[in-house]
């Protein structure tokens, strides 16, 4: 297996193309991770240079908006960003190039544990699953038509004929509505969420999902963190960066608090639906 990740920056932009004051984060830093447990867990790596990370391989992306601010200029949504249209040529790129299963990696998700259990041959697209919880939040209803089931920023590639057409379309899509991720949900998604592990056959393509909260971990203030194997330390939780063990006992106890406050509102709705009136 081949870890593929990439960013066009060290220092994380805002959306006006300024360095965010985030001392702990560096682009490097976390690739450099990434790249140290993928040697140690047997896996191959190439970190690829989108602009001034400063190590990589240089691939050049021809958008000079990209180049000055961190993103596109096109919003699918008014006012949400594209930062990826680069992603399905990317990944064309290397699949060719490898000919082997091939995990994408977003620059700030940090591998930090194996990710064996996404070797195998039942599926040509791995895609992870957000989890359900994620779908009852008012973000989530805001921007629906962009996120619905999958987060891209962690992918995988099994070397088939399906998945390099699969990538073809995702391309195309992805230049047609603006942004990878949409592109993505609209070709990988059904109509209905998926459980995790099961493999859908869309278009002719084996889609398998992969839950997020194993293999692209964000949710550090709403579910346990103990599973994961990819922490993606995306823009509004990257101030968890490093994921040290102070912060994560702070996880662990704004986890258990969030989940016993749910539990006694549960019981109080439940209690006031069945007193008589």
């Amino acid at each position: 297996m081949i870890v593929v990740t990439c960013a066009n920056t060290d220092v994380a932009r805002g959306n006006k193309g300024d360095q965010k004051l985030q001392i702990a984060f560096r682009f490097s830093k976390v690739i450099s991770t990434t790249a140290k447990n993928a040697k140690r867990f047997g896996y191959g790596v190439e970190i690829y240079d989108l602009g001034e990370l400063g190590m990589g391989t240089p691939f050049r992306v021809e958008d000079k908006h990209f180049t000055e601010m961190g993103h596109y200029q096109r919003e699918p949504v008014a006012g949400y960003k594209s930062k990826s249209l680069f992603k399905p040529a990317l990944m064309k790129k290397c699949l060719t190039k490898n000919r082997q299963i091939t995990a994408y990696l977003d620059g700030d998700a940090e591998l930090r544990r194996p990710i064996d259990g996404v070797i195998s041959d039942d599926y040509d697209i791995g895609v992870t699953l957000r989890d359900r919880s994620e779908l009852e939040t008012e973000w989530y209803r805001d921007h629906k038509s962009i996120v619905k089931y999958l987060n891209a920023g962690v992918i995988f590639f099994n070397y088939t004929d399906a998945a390099l057409r699969f990538i073809d379309k995702w391309e195309k899509l992805t230049d047609e509505v603006g942004n990878d991720q949409m592109a993505l949900n609209q070709l990988a998604c059904p109509d209905h969420y998926p459980e995790p592990g099961e493999v859908h056959v869309i278009d002719n393509v084996r889609i398998k999902f992969f839950p997020c909260v194993k293999y692209n971990y964000y949710y550090f203030y709403d579910l346990f963190p103990s599973r994961a194997s990819v922490m993606h330390y995306k823009g509004d939780v990257r101030h968890n960066y490093p994921f040290s063990w102070h912060k994560y006992w702070a996880s662990m106890v704004c986890v258990s608090v969030k989940q016993l406050a749910r539990k006694f509102m549960r019981r109080g709705q439940a209690s006031q639906a069945s007193s008589p009136s």
